[in-house]
């Protein structure tokens, strides 16, 4: 974070200090993970840069393999640094629209009509505990039960391609290495990469996506905060928060790798804080069980808790129903991005699916391919694909359709 006077605890104090007036907790002796992502900024007039919290997510949970949705109303990932960043997005989609009554305070639409943050204006992401993956492995492997170290050490994991991703919390030996998101050993399978790869993934490419590139430059993350690290450990875990986070992805530029104009690889000042978060398992005396539920809350937008992706309380005969839908689902979210275009005088066909709309985003997947491409850093990067985002903008799946017309 460039911005000077700013103090990282501010950033966490402002995140607390909200959830506590949404009045939200995990269901009793439940722990969970809290992320949110900030605006920050510098007023002309001061030295004491203001913050507004714009996203907050909780939880630690993802869908299985075989429960993922084919019509996109269901979360993957509801792994509370993704929720913060998905509710960024959709704040940042929304302040588009509002952008067009009135001027934003935050954003700013230049020449070329694209929009970015304005100048003395950048965005933080604090973290509750280390994210999962690469970044937490040593701290993990440092808290084991010699019982359980000692199991895991005898373990004769399987020899894997150098970009191939480790399982979970697999062979800790492993650094610097892609993972899947963490889980017990006899559950199904997951193909959600690990918060700490998705976190280098917006080093590159920013925290917007593909569907906001139509209209948004890359927007990076200048700070992440993180908490719940001993004092012990805290050389370590930045060291390998900074690998993590962009250390491992080497060299990406225009002359080096082909990156386009406007994309690098940010390097977020990473913090660490000790102001404690009164849900975490360490707050609970680390032998509480993670909760089930996730919170969502967007600023000047919505507040909702999901269950396996979805809505809690919301009967299945009613999921498919728009007003249902998690707001940070992809198809809440591509409902809202062909809003966004029509009140930019940009509209879509009304058969273009989710994914199309994605990949018609050129210089966004040529930034993506310089990282998760063939020989590229992350080139055993797990992808959702097709089968799972080819529904249009009112939930209708158009694979089938497409396959029977070829």
């Amino acid at each position: 974070m460039s911005l000077p006077g700013w103090n990282p605890d501010d950033a966490v104090a402002a995140t607390l200090s909200l959830l506590a007036s949404i009045s939200y907790a995990p269901q009793p002796g439940k722990f969970s993970i809290l992320a949110s992502i900030s605006i920050v900024r510098l007023a002309p007039e001061s030295t004491t840069p203001s913050i507004k919290v714009i996203s907050l997510g909780t939880g630690s949970k993802c869908l299985p393999v075989d429960r993922l949705p084919l019509n996109g109303d269901a979360l993957h990932d509801s792994h509370a640094e993704v929720l913060a960043r998905r509710g960024a997005v959709r704040w940042l989609l929304e302040e588009v629209l509002r952008d067009a009554d009135e001027p934003s305070e935050w954003i700013i639409k230049g020449l070329d009509g694209l929009f970015r943050l304005r100048p003395q204006v950048e965005l933080c992401l604090y973290v509750s505990t280390v994210p999962c993956g690469d970044a937490s492995t040593r701290l993990l492997a440092s808290a084991q039960e010699p019982s359980v170290a000692a199991l895991k050490d005898s373990t004769p994991w399987p020899i894997l391609p150098p970009d191939a991703p480790s399982r979970g919390r697999d062979d800790y030996a492993r650094l610097g290495v892609l993972r899947t998101k963490p889980g017990r050993a006899d559950a199904p399978p997951v193909s959600s990469m690990a918060c700490s790869d998705k976190i280098a993934r917006w080093g590159v490419l920013g925290i917007q996506g593909a569907l906001l590139s139509t209209v948004c430059h890359p927007v990076y993350l200048g700070a992440i905060v993180i908490g719940e690290v001993p004092e012990s450990m805290r050389e370590n875990v930045k060291i390998d928060c900074e690998r993590a986070f962009w250390g491992r992805v080497g060299r990406l530029d225009a002359k080096q790798d082909g990156l386009p104009e406007g994309y690098r690889v940010s390097t977020p000042a990473v913090h660490l804080t000790s102001i404690p978060f009164t849900y975490s398992k360490v707050s609970l005396g680390g032998t509480a069980s993670s909760s089930n539920d996730s919170l969502c809350w967007i600023a000047g937008s919505s507040s909702e808790v999901l269950i396996n992706g979805l809505r809690r309380g919301v009967p299945p005969k009613h999921r498919a129903k728009e007003k249902f839908r998690p707001v940070l689902s992809k198809i809440s979210f591509f409902t809202l991005y062909c809003s966004v275009m029509r009140a930019l005088d940009k509209p879509l066909p009304s058969e273009t699916t989710y994914y199309a709309a994605k990949e018609a985003v050129q210089q966004y997947q040529d930034a993506k391919m310089s990282l998760v491409g063939q020989g590229a850093p992350f080139s055993g990067w797990i992808r959702s694909g097709e089968k799972w985002e080819s529904f249009d903008s009112i939930g209708t799946v158009r694979l089938a359709l497409r396959d029977n017309q070829q």
